[in-house]
């Protein structure tokens, strides 16, 4: 009030010069307000991310302030309030200018406000916001952007483990769904792949990544959820067998990756859900090996059980097998050899599998001995001798009784 009272001269240039000069420096605080936000609460692998999707209302704002102030200095003209008649000059104009100077701090403490309160939950309004533009632009041009994927990997990698990963997480999954749920002729299985390895699994996997159970489980829900909407859904589609194959890799990473933090839970979440696919024996086999390396027995026990029931089934002395089923028998013999070299316990566990599962071949020793050298053939091929020397060693003390 002493501002607007302060003189009889409601145009005074000193009264003008205060109130362009509060407009000037609340705007000038205002903006400033957004770098002090991205630098105390943004990672800076984040902050080009948001700037590009949340951004564009600060620099909406920052335009209407700047107007905003030249109103001001226009009316603080000393020849502006002559236009207007002697009746209203002494009054309107000021309202005007005060008008303005007010239309200026609201909108500066209303940004200040959504500012503050957007800090606390800017990884969840960046994954929703890609994955909303994601659809809006699928369901328009039938393709999801580049830079949306980008973004989504950037993300992938720079979100904290915990709840902000698990709630990306969650919006790749609502992306992945929409994206299956439309019609199999239109369907892009390798846009959906790239989705799960580039964003989904590489959450989890990346070199950087801190270790979340939570995170873990979840990412591998979303991948058992995929491969099981596939299976039921799709029918006389090669292009599946892409996405499988990129599943399956996918939770091998993740299993892996869980090995190496001593996430055993995780693991035999990995192997339970590789068993339940088709064409993982490879897969499951890596883990297994893995696990063995690592130190960890259990779940190269688990792995070796579930193959040895689809070994059990597929394998037999007077039956030609197919080649998926071959692989699945060489990757379980394998596993077999390398428990059987631990010794002990180990290698009697090792031993009676080999009596349970191959039960079939007691009276067909040649077969089982030419299964044995093809197995040898197929690890020697793939330069992996370690496994090529177990197996010898395995056929030698079957063989030499």
């Amino acid at each position: 009030m002493m501002l607007l009272f302060n003189t009889k001269e409601w145009l005074d240039p000193e009264w003008l010069a205060t109130a362009a000069g509060i407009a000037i420096t609340f705007v000038v605080f205002i903006m400033g307000v957004p770098s002090l936000i991205f630098q105390t609460f943004i990672a800076g692998g984040l902050r080009d991310v948001y700037n590009e999707r949340l951004g564009s209302g600060w620099a909406r704002l920052f335009v209407i302030q700047v107007v905003l102030i030249v109103v001001i200095f226009l009316l603080s003209n000393v020849g502006f309030d002559r236009s207007v008649s002697e009746e209203h000059s002494g009054w309107l104009v000021p309202l005007f200018v005060l008008a303005a100077l007010i239309l200026v701090l609201i909108l500066g403490l209303r940004s200040l406000i959504k500012n503050f309160r957007s800090s606390r939950n800017i990884e969840q309004q960046l994954s929703e916001k890609i994955a909303n533009d994601a659809i809006r632009h699928f369901e328009t041009h039938k393709t999801v952007p580049q830079k949306d994927l980008e973004d989504l990997g950037i993300l992938a990698r720079e979100l904290r483990s915990g709840r902000a990963k698990n709630i990306f997480l969650e919006q790749c999954e609502k992306l992945v769904e929409y994206l299956l749920n439309i019609p199999q002729e239109h369907r892009d299985t390798k846009l959906i792949g790239k989705i799960l390895n580039d964003a989904v699994s590489l959450s989890v996997t990346y070199d950087g990544a801190q270790f979340n159970n939570e995170n873990m489980r979840k990412a591998l829900d979303i991948l058992s959820f995929t491969y099981n909407y596939i299976l039921h859904h799709t029918t006389g589609d090669s292009s599946s067998s892409y996405l499988n194959t990129t599943i399956g890799n996918c939770m091998k990473e993740i299993g892996i990756k869980a090995m190496h933090k001593d996430d055993l839970l995780a693991v035999m979440d990995a192997v339970e859900k590789l068993s339940a696919m088709e064409a993982t024996s490879k897969e499951m086999f890596v883990l297994g090996n893995d696990a063995l390396q690592q130190g960890h027995v259990q779940p190269a026990v688990a792995v070796i059980k579930k193959l040895g029931g689809k070994v059990r089934s597929s394998i037999a002395p007077d039956q030609a097998a197919k080649e998926e089923d071959q692989r699945t028998f060489y990757f379980w013999l394998g596993l077999v050899s390398k428990i059987h070299q631990l010794g002990g316990a180990a290698q009697d566990f090792a031993r009676r599998r080999l009596q349970t599962t191959l039960a079939s071949f007691d009276d067909a020793h040649e077969a089982l001995q030419a299964l044995f050298k093809e197995t040898q053939q197929h690890f020697y091929q793939v330069a992996d001798f370690d496994t090529v020397d177990a197996v010898r060693e395995l056929e030698g003390f079957i063989f030499s009784r």
